[in-house]
């Protein structure tokens, strides 16, 4: 294979690693915009904390993202 065309290789894989994670990132967006974390909870208290595991699971899914 030419340099050339390894080079477009690359480009082509680094662009498709970068489409996965830009969806995952925007699904997670998706998600904090949910009812589970917007509004007040029945006895007044907030809904917009977040689970640590949840977020690392995300992120895990963002870094895992076309590798």
């Amino acid at each position: 294979m030419n340099y050339i065309l390894q080079l477009k290789t690359e480009l082509a894989a680094a662009h498709a690693e970068l489409a996965a994670k830009d969806q995952i990132v925007r699904a997670f967006q998706a998600h904090l915009a949910t009812n589970k974390f917007s509004g007040e909870e029945a006895d007044g208290s907030r809904k917009d904390w977040i689970a640590v595991t949840d977020v690392c699971a995300w992120l895990a899914l963002t870094l895992a993202a076309g590798l």
